[in-house]
């Protein structure tokens, strides 16, 4: 009898273990959007937030297509941190310099989401524009993503506002 008490706290204590196990969001990543998903996905997010200021929305395989160094731009935006193991990226950023910038990060598959989130919230480098700095910084995870956003009240422009967007 003890032996079948012992087994039967043991398989509640599993299940309890496995019910509390959490959204998926801390072990890696959920979401599996194409690049173009991903765009649509931050253009959305984006839409109406940022003014008169004319942006453009696309991916960082877009924009390497295109010839662009998108190691050199994550690395400007995050104090020389590297670009993530296999991440998608979507980028909504002015045609001009300004102090603007949102990503949606898709990371690798196994990437612990929840540490590279605090990686990019302990590496940002609001200052990477020239004579600009974005006062107006956060981040949010979600479904697998990694909304992250430095930008300025200059332009009349929050973080939160983005992070809100994304969290709707």
């Amino acid at each position: 009898m003890k032996k079948v008490i012992a087994l039967t706290l043991a398989l509640v204590l599993a299940l309890a273990l496995v019910a509390c196990g959490g959204n998926g969001d801390k072990g890696g990543a959920t979401s599996n959007l194409t690049d173009e998903e991903l765009v649509a996905k931050l253009t959305a997010i984006c839409d109406g937030k940022t003014g008169e200021m004319p942006v453009e929305t696309t991916s960082f395989a877009a924009l390497q297509e295109n010839g662009f160094e998108t190691d050199g731009l994550f690395k400007n935006w995050f104090n020389n941190m590297d670009v993530p193991a296999g991440a998608k990226i979507a980028v909504n950023q002015p045609i001009m310099g300004q102090a603007h910038v949102v990503l949606l990060i898709q990371p690798g598959e196994g990437t612990d989401i929840e540490k590279l989130k605090t990686d990019l919230d302990s590496n940002a480098n609001p200052g990477w524009m020239i004579c600009m700095t974005a006062d107006s910084v956060g981040s949010a995870v979600k479904d697998g993503l990694i909304l992250f956003v430095m930008t300025s009240s200059e332009l009349g422009l929050d973080a939160q506002t983005f992070i809100d967007a994304f969290n709707a």
